[in-house]
């Protein structure tokens, strides 16, 4: 699901080099999936509850902006940093997948009612809510942005994108994604109101569970295509 490169990456497709329009496609997916703003949307209506409606809008927007900017400097940096930890992508895409795994599993099979879900969000805190009071734009880069927005979850994402696709004009194409996602993002928080007075609770349930099947269906592959390349070598070493 998440393509290759002309080099040593494993791919969900068999060795064959997404074209850049696949790239960004497959790239949202799957940061869409770990981002999930629909899981926000309590935080977001706890956090700026009692705001004008224009507060409200710039929150959403600077928490959006600050989503895309954490993603793209961790795609960017990336390769810098396994290079810097001497991480191979083999390692570092078998760690991806059991997050993304545990994770699905997490979300699939506990209470809605625990802190933690899918993207790895914290559910809003007290004092969180007092502060929003005090000064709704401060909440919008931390905790909003970060880490429920682009947490631990979708940066591993982008940490297994920036080796599935080393190549600039396909970095390109994942910023394109990670754009389109802080926008989304962006536009779910905007309409947060009445989202989740039509969705309901029982809805952004169901939609949960969705995306953490698809995660779960992601980890696991991401995994086997880690093993591959590994048990390759190790049969040529024998």
């Amino acid at each position: 699901m998440f393509g290759t490169s002309r080099r040593t990456s494993p791919s969900f497709y068999d060795g064959a080099v997404p074209s850049l329009p696949k790239v960004a496609i497959l790239a949202f997916v799957a940061l869409i999936t770990m981002v999930n703003p629909l899981a926000v949307i309590p935080s977001f209506i706890a956090l700026t509850d009692g705001v004008s409606k224009r507060t409200r809008a710039s929150v959403a927007f600077v928490a959006g902006v600050a989503c895309v900017a954490v993603l793209t400097v961790f795609l960017l940096a990336g390769n810098y940093l396994f290079k810097f930890f001497g991480i191979t992508v083999p390692a570092f895409q078998i760690m991806g997948g059991i997050l993304f795994l545990t994770n699905a599993l997490r979300s699939l099979i506990t209470d809605e009612r625990r802190a933690y879900n899918l993207g790895a969000h914290q559910r809003a805190e007290e004092h969180d809510v007092e502060k929003a009071e005090l000064d709704p734009s401060s909440i919008a880069v931390v905790p909003l942005a970060i880490p429920m927005l682009s947490g631990p979850g979708a940066i591993t994402s982008v940490m297994v994108l920036v080796n599935l696709y080393p190549g600039w004009t396909q970095k390109l194409a994942v910023i394109f994604a990670i754009i389109a996602v802080g926008v989304v993002s962006y536009l779910v928080l905007l309409a947060a109101l009445p989202i989740s007075r039509m969705i309901g609770s029982r809805g952004r349930a169901v939609f949960t569970k969705i995306m953490a099947l698809l995660l779960g269906a992601i980890g696991i592959q991401l995994i086997i295509n880690a093993i591959k390349p590994i048990a390759l070598d190790i049969m040529r070493a024998s």
